[in-house]
């Protein structure tokens, strides 16, 4: 196979793949789950919702007008990057893992001199479900908004209220309580079979697809490309000890 029919063949394969990706998360009946971060959270009545991601991490949008405020649901891995990028007196408190990660938030948004409110716990139910949660408000004047972040075993999740007055937040806050009360890990009922990550299917695709070069061994690697192990690799626990920086 030339090398312009293997770039195509895998180009396919990574759409495919991405494809693939992005239908593990679906909104039906105004329930949203995404089993690619095994989340689930019910959108509130009267609040029109999207799945449609634009850009990296963006789960959902849930807009209301009258007055106007939006709703943003993001997730992000839990890494040991993600925990070392915490200022050290943030990470050297006894607080739960969601104030010390609300504290490292409040300190980056103090330095842009945006308005930060006290850090306030989240509902039970979000303790109950093993996420459990913490919100503050916060605005620089122009846009108002209400912040809640929550960690799962190995993802940092966000749920924003935007509004353009006080007021306006304050008429949201309801809604907000209530989208917040219902986020939670998906059970290993509702998560059926997983599907792999895109790059993992990517890689299974090539092979079983037998993309190599017409002339070379059935067990050889491509001339110039890189080979790769199939044994999975340890996965690091998100909190430990942070390097010198």
């Amino acid at each position: 196979m030339t090398r312009l029919a293997l770039a195509v063949a895998v180009a396919v394969l990574i759409a495919i793949a991405i494809g693939t990706s992005v239908s593990q998360a679906e909104l039906e009946n105004q329930i949203f789950t995404s089993k690619r971060d095994r989340l689930r959270l019910v959108v509130p009545r009267g609040w029109r919702a999207t799945d449609q991601p634009s850009y990296p991490g963006m789960l959902l949008w849930m807009l209301r007008s009258k007055p106007d405020g939006k709703m943003v649901l993001t997730a992000e891995t839990f890494t040991r990057k993600v925990y070392c990028d915490w200022p050290v007196e943030c990470r050297a408190t006894s607080d739960p893992l969601p104030t010390k990660l609300a504290c490292a938030l409040r300190q980056k948004f103090t330095a842009q001199r945006i308005r930060v409110g006290p850090v306030q716990a989240g509902p039970k139910e979000n303790e109950q479900s093993g996420m459990p949660s913490v919100w503050f408000e916060l605005d620089d004047g122009k846009q108002y908004l209400r912040q809640a972040v929550a960690l799962g075993e190995d993802r940092v999740v966000s749920l924003t209220l935007t509004a353009g007055s006080a007021e306006a937040r304050s008429a949201h806050v309801r809604a907000f309580e209530q989208a917040l009360r219902t986020l939670r890990p998906l059970t290993l009922e509702e998560m059926g079979s997983a599907l792999p990550p895109p790059e993992q299917v990517v890689m299974q695709m090539v092979v079983d697809a037998g993309v190599a070069d017409a002339g070379a061994p059935a067990d050889a690697a491509p001339a110039g490309t890189a080979t790769f192990e199939s044994a999975p690799a340890t996965k690091e626990a998100p909190v430990g000890p942070c390097g010198k920086r």
